[in-house]
């Protein structure tokens, strides 16, 4: 680039800056809701004005600058978005590994003491037909197979077993 196509680039961006620079704060504010924002990125788009080579070329370079500044404000926005989603998602995944309160810990020990607890104090084949339902999710034909009675019977100790830890708990 020759000196005098620089210094007429250098005049014509300074012009362009002149009749526009107040009206495209105005518009990229409304686009982005932020005055400070719209500000860097007006600049934005007049320092890429200053770095082409052919702004004093333009045809029509109004437009080029708006359409210039448009895409800017489009891009912070979907970074600004990128940046929110990655920190929405990054609080859920601590959310999802953080260890309970120790408070909850304790209580949910201290239940856990109260089932064995209530557990024991079952008859033997009362005690068997809740772990199989509850622990190792057979269905109530298959407990009474494998305790030899009757589903019905099986029903029983299940209500049973139930009704002796809501009294617990």
């Amino acid at each position: 680039m020759t000196a005098n196509a620089s210094k007429a680039n250098r005049l014509a961006v300074a012009k362009l800056y002149d009749d526009n620079q107040a009206a495209l704060i105005r518009f990229l504010r409304f686009r982005l809701g932020d005055s400070s924002e719209a500000e860097d990125i007006a600049q934005d788009a007049f320092h890429n004005l200053i770095r082409s080579e052919n702004a004093d070329q333009l045809e029509n370079p109004r437009a080029y600058l708006f359409q210039t500044a448009a895409n800017l404000a489009l891009n912070r926005i979907r970074k600004i978005r990128r940046q929110s989603n990655y920190q929405q998602l990054t609080e859920a995944e601590q959310e999802q590994t953080q260890s309970p309160p120790p408070e909850q810990t304790l209580l949910a020990e201290y239940d856990l003491a109260k089932v064995g607890t209530v557990l024991d104090t079952l008859p033997p084949k009362c005690r068997r037909a809740f772990i199989l339902s509850r622990a190792q999710h057979m269905s109530y034909r298959q407990i009474s197979e494998e305790l030899d009675v009757a589903v019905s019977t099986v029903e029983k100790y299940l209500i049973r077993a139930l009704k002796a830890m809501r009294e617990a708990l």
